[in-house]
């Protein structure tokens, strides 16, 4: 059978055999369950969230003891912060209690794992592995000792927590693996060595156990994996960095943790907040290097220090965008240029339209001539493309906003070579200076 894997008959049948497959069952149920999502009812169930002693940890566990009924465990090594979000579900009528553990501690965790399931006496419903940590430095900067401590709790704490929790649930073939990834598990960046890469390893350890389940016929255990863009917690507002965007926003504790939750609810198994940011993986394995260049410049994600943080000086971007600058020719040339140019295309296209005083002649050459008005028409979209083209080349050396390299792009295209020149005049006063 093995050998019959490697014959092309075989090949062709199974691509066949694949897109029957994707296309008349796998997309329709995909696309079904997609349209038929609803948020599974959680009350009197017990739920593990780590790191619930602040930031989305601590409003999550707010939220699912208060709002929907659930017990709360809550995990984190900080117990002050632990406790107080157990005063604080319990002041609203929940019901909740603190574990203070170490989850980079294999056997701390187990420990703990075996004590909530005691404590409650029941199983354990749903596991968010949510605790992290996080530092912000430059590649050559960062300690050993916090790429290390990250490397122990964002990965090994969150295997330790899967790990603590799996084995009930795999003997039942029930419950529920949530991770809090992020977007910085798809996509690296500046000062993200402690971060980025911890982030892109909790993705894979839940695309393994994901797999794993369903090739052990476990699929009653749901895996959700959740990957937000930074929210304003403590953890991140305590580096001095704000993270900003053009398009996507630092997100409060409290909107993030509900998207999570509903997420989780929903028992989606990959999801994004905001839901629209999922298109930076898309484009990520889409397009090239220069591609994803300026689609990160576009997005503009950037997270730099705050005025009053002590290490701005040295944790700062060395390209910094340059001032825009748009300025356009004297009105005859808007006057002149455009004019010119639909009667040449006019006198090709449409010759007649162009029998008027004062443009017969236009007409006489449109008709009597339509070669050369082909030629002069072909010649004035090379050029006038072609010098948008380099103007747009300008722009990209003095890194203008995509706005401002637009205008210019359009201004040049319009009038050609006016516009190019204002545009070189400025760039070679620029680069004099």
């Amino acid at each position: 059978m093995r050998a019959e894997y490697t014959k092309w008959s075989f090949k062709l049948l199974s691509t066949f055999g694949v897109f029957l497959q994707l296309i008349i069952l796998d997309i329709p149920r995909d696309l079904y369950r997609w349209l038929t999502l609803s948020k599974k009812d959680v009350q009197g169930q017990t739920i593990v969230i780590t790191g619930g002693g602040s930031g989305l940890g601590q409003k999550m566990s707010e939220i699912l003891a208060t709002e929907y009924g659930a017990k709360i465990a809550v995990l984190d090594i900080n117990e002050k912060g632990g406790l107080d979000t157990v005063s604080k579900i319990e002041a609203k009528g929940g019901k909740a209690k603190f574990w203070r553990v170490d989850i980079s501690d294999a056997e701390q965790m187990n420990m703990v794992g075996k004590g909530i399931e005691a404590f409650w006496v029941s199983r354990i419903d749903i596991v968010i592995c949510n605790a992290a940590v996080l530092y912000f430095s430059f590649f050559m900067e960062l300690k050993k000792e916090q790429l290390q401590r990250a490397i122990d709790v964002n990965i090994v704490g969150t295997v330790n927590t899967i790990r603590a929790f799996l084995g009930r649930m795999e003997r039942e073939n029930y419950g529920q693996i949530v991770c809090i990834s992020s977007i910085a598990g798809w996509s690296g960046d500046t000062y993200g060595l402690a971060y980025c890469p911890t982030k892109f390893a909790v993705r894979g350890v839940m695309e393994c156990l994901q797999m794993e389940l369903r090739d052990r016929g476990l699929e009653g255990i749901k895996c959700t994996t959740i990957c937000p863009y930074f929210a304003r917690t403590p953890m991140v507002l305590s580096q001095g960095m704000r993270p900003t965007s053009t398009w996507i926003p630092f997100m409060s504790v409290e909107s993030c943790s509900r998207r999570i939750i509903d997420a989780i609810l929903k028992e989606k198994v990959l999801s994004f907040m905001p839901n629209y940011i999922h298109l930076i993986p898309l484009v990520l394995r889409l397009f090239g290097i220069s591609s994803n260049r300026s689609l990160r410049d576009y997005l503009n994600c950037r997270y730099e220090p705050s005025p009053d943080n002590a290490l701005n000086k040295s944790h700062r971007r060395i390209l910094q965008p340059m001032p825009d600058h748009f300025e356009t020719p004297s009105i005859f040339w808007w006057l002149l240029i455009p004019s010119a140019l639909t009667i040449n295309f006019l006198a090709f296209f449409s010759p007649l339209v162009l029998n008027l005083p004062y443009l017969s002649f236009a007409c006489h050459l449109g008709q009597v001539y339509p070669s050369l008005l082909l030629a002069t028409n072909v010649f004035a979209l090379i050029a006038h493309v072609g010098e948008g083209i380099y103007a747009l080349l300008l722009c990209e050396g003095m890194h203008f906003t995509f706005a401002c390299r637009f205008k210019w792009f359009l201004q040049t295209f319009i009038l050609g070579f006016p516009s190019l020149r204002l545009l070189r005049k400025y760039v070679k006063e620029k680069r004099l200076d």
